[in-house]
């Protein structure tokens, strides 16, 4: 396998390995094969999605002191199973009319794009904020409470948070919203999955969204499109950026705009 043969991004930490690349189908079963014989295991699961776009441009290893950023690398699961649903599972509990509370833990930015029927969302900004969520929430620990995110990996942290609080009727959806989707695409989730890549979301299809971009003045996902006056490209802008953002792009098209105003056509009257 050639060292261009994936692209993608791949983070190493004591606490595991996780990562998401994209390449042809011989080039993926390649990499699988590679994952598998370095980590020594065949038990590997391994969650697919299909684009038509190169949602990478290049490839790379972080190592990193956590494999998601809670800032709590003393947190380390110690078990491969700390109250995981199947997806099979997880469907039959969001069906269920047994009192439950039902938590997203993934950052605001994600949670506009979609979540699950009646889930709360933190409104974090970034995951190290679990921990100050979860003192202030008042959390019963007499009911269920099943907390989910996108591909399973954040949960694993967060769960270990919740344990140190007392709550230990927590149920996290392996695999995340990505490995529901696949099983349940009609289930009860709602909207789309933000991803973190070219693809921005996906749809319940498990294809790049047609429907969320990225807002060039701050950064969130926004459904309203626009086309960039300076250069004519079609871009996304959240409702807030709108009102203060110039009608371009990107931070270039906007540097151009500040100094040269619209793009002046060649067939324009002088």
């Amino acid at each position: 396998m050639s060292a261009n043969a994936v692209l993608g991004l791949v983070l190493v930490s004591e606490e595991g390995v996780n990562g998401t690349v994209a390449g042809g189908d011989e080039e993926i079963e390649a990499f699988r094969g590679f994952v598998r014989s370095v980590i020594g295991t065949e038990d590997i699961r391994f969650k697919d999605s299909f684009s038509e776009i190169p949602p990478f441009h290049r490839v790379s290893v972080d190592i990193r002191k956590e494999i998601v950023g809670l800032k709590r690398p003393d947190l380390v699961p110690e078990s491969t199973e700390d109250h995981h649903l199947t997806p099979a599972e997880w469907h039959e509990a969001m069906a269920s009319t047994t009192p439950k509370l039902v938590i997203d833990t993934r950052n605001r930015y994600e949670t506009l794009v979609g979540k699950f029927a009646g889930a709360i969302d933190p409104d974090i900004k970034n995951f190290s904020e679990w921990g100050a969520y979860l003192d202030s929430a008042e959390i019963p620990s007499d009911i269920p409470v099943y907390i989910y995110c996108t591909g399973g990996i954040r949960c694993e942290k967060a769960i270990l948070e919740m344990h140190q609080r007392g709550l230990d009727k927590v149920y996290q959806l392996r695999d995340g919203i990505l490995g529901y989707l696949a099983e349940y695409p009609d289930g009860f989730y709602e909207g789309e999955c933000f991803v973190f890549d070219d693809r921005v979301a996906v749809n319940r299809e498990l294809k790049p969204t047609e429907r969320f971009g990225i807002c060039p003045g701050c950064g969130l996902t926004s459904e309203t499109k626009r086309s960039c006056e300076r250069c004519g490209t079609g871009y996304y802008v959240c409702t807030a950026c709108e009102q203060t953002w110039e009608p371009v792009c990107s931070k270039e098209c906007r540097d151009l705009w500040r100094r040269h105003g619209p793009k002046v056509r060649a067939n324009t009257p002088v």
